[in-house]
């Protein structure tokens, strides 16, 4: 016997005892599906091609309880609590079979990006840099994913571009999920000086030095150009 078959037989023994007996059935119709570990190409065959037949006698339950004079015939061996009591047995029934069908459905999980693959568009300066005879080693760009602030520098215009936020990541040239409240960047004109107090900040004080740098706060750029190097890091 299939699975198939397996609800078809239960759901109409259920009926029929039912309407034999007229009293109202404690059925489980969830639980009895896991019981029977009814698989997923089962309860979607039953879903598409036959469960149909208990939504027909379902409209027609429904049917003679709203007057239809002809379907009041059909079911007048029935008192009205006992048709309601019959519609609610069956609509039962379909909302448990649809919840054991959602539950079968396959999960397809999303793939998790590492943080090469993340960062793969991001395009640093990623060599050391020279700067009032002092040299800097760039933080490499994958430590940018979860982080909560950077300090990037770029060198072409003077630039100090400063994100914060939760959890950073980046999608391709951009770094993303900051603060715009809080992010920005500014023109520097000491970049040696400036570059020393950034490396000397903290978690709790780099928002504040940011702040204190003179000079007005631009948006942050939609994407970020190969000019800029990753000068400091905070998880």
């Amino acid at each position: 016997m299939t699975g198939t078959d397996t609800i078809c037989q239960f759901v109409d023994t259920i009926v029929d005892e039912y309407i034999t007996t007229k009293k109202k059935i404690r059925v489980d119709f969830f639980k009895y599906l896991q019981s029977e570990d009814i698989d997923r190409k089962s309860i979607n065959e039953y879903t598409s091609d036959r469960i149909h037949f208990i939504t027909d006698v379902i409209d027609e339950v429904e049917g003679a309880l709203n007057g239809d004079k002809i379907l009041s015939e059909a079911y007048g061996c029935y008192k009205t609590s006992e048709l309601k009591e019959l519609k609610s047995l069956l609509d039962r029934f379909v909302s448990d079979v649809e919840k054991y069908k959602n539950s079968k459905k396959i999960t397809r999980r999303k793939k998790v990006k590492s943080p090469e693959q993340l960062t793969r568009a991001l395009n640093l300066i990623d060599k050391p840099v020279i700067i009032e005879g002092e040299k800097y080693n760039p933080i490499p760009k994958v430590e940018i994913i979860d982080a909560k602030s950077v300090f990037l520098i770029n060198v072409k215009t003077n630039e100090l571009l400063f994100l914060s936020g939760k959890k950073l990541s980046c999608s391709g040239a951009k770094i993303v999920n900051y603060d715009e409240s809080i992010s920005g960047m500014k023109k520097i004109k000491k970049i040696d000086e400036t570059i020393k107090s950034v490396l000397s900040s903290t978690n709790i004080t780099c928002s504040t030095l940011f702040n204190n740098f003179p000079n007005k706060v631009k948006p942050v750029p939609k994407t970020v150009s190969p000019n800029y190097f990753l000068i400091r890091l905070i998880k």
